[in-house]
């Protein structure tokens, strides 16, 4: 009984342990652009469609479009990024097609092409 006692306090003290640490907290972790990675992403996948906005995508010069896509917020925008999106003007196939992307790729790719257009996240 002594022993079972123990091994349940052990445990319960390196949870809050992990907790207070931040490792046990589902806290989103904030994402920073880093522009350079985003040119080498975008010259890599996003140029296809945004470059010059085939098939429904922002062009890069677009500021309106890219306005109205700031209203979203980033949250969203990377959303869609990640999982595809088909809206008004077209769809945005799952990471742009660049599969092998990550998740801080395509905030940095989108960070990028918001900043090329002189446009600032909204959200």
């Amino acid at each position: 009984m002594k022993s079972f006692l123990k091994i349940s306090l052990s445990g319960i003290l390196f949870t809050l342990i992990l907790t207070a640490c931040g490792g046990g907290g589902s806290a989103k972790k904030e994402l920073v652009a880093n522009l350079e990675n985003g040119k080498a992403v975008y010259n890599k996948a996003c140029i296809a469609c945004h470059w010059k906005g085939v098939a429904g995508a922002a062009a890069l010069d677009d500021k309106p479009r890219w306005e109205e896509m700031a209203e979203k917020g980033k949250d969203v925008l990377l959303t869609h990024a990640k999982q595809g999106y088909t809206g008004k003007y077209g769809a945005m196939p799952e990471k742009g097609n660049c599969l092998d992307c990550s998740e801080q790729d395509l905030f940095d790719a989108i960070s990028y092409m918001m900043d090329q257009a002189g446009v600032a996240f909204h959200k």
